[in-house]
């Protein structure tokens, strides 16, 4: 079964598609210096945006983390982590529910 949208955590969305282009609140960007000197705007880890799955074309919520989109958990899964001392990460490792990259730090919860 594949989740959607309703079964996730209802994540605030920040990125968003207008036409052709892509909004980005300001402190999800970050410039880096290439080394060519050239400057580049990478989106930062914690951008959460809305997506439409090709071939079902359900809509399905992802949050970036380190350069990856991963689909937002489902809300079930959200509260046993809350009611458990342990926590996924997006890429399944099990950590602390406070970790830097567990899913309740990474949506806000803690």
């Amino acid at each position: 079964m594949k989740i959607t949208e309703a079964d996730q955590f209802p994540a605030t969305v920040n990125v968003r598609r207008k036409g052709d282009d892509i909004l980005v609140p300001g402190h999800l960007i970050k410039k880096v210096t290439l080394p060519d000197g050239t400057e580049q705007k990478l989106l930062r880890d914690g951008a959460i945006g809305r997506f439409t799955r090709k071939g079902d074309g359900s809509q399905v919520l992802k949050l970036r983390w380190r350069s990856k989109w991963w689909e937002v958990p489902t809300m079930e899964d959200v509260e046993r982590w809350a009611f458990d001392s342990v926590c996924e990460t997006p890429a399944g490792d099990i950590v602390e529910p406070d970790a830097e990259g567990s899913w309740l730090r990474l949506l806000g919860l803690v």
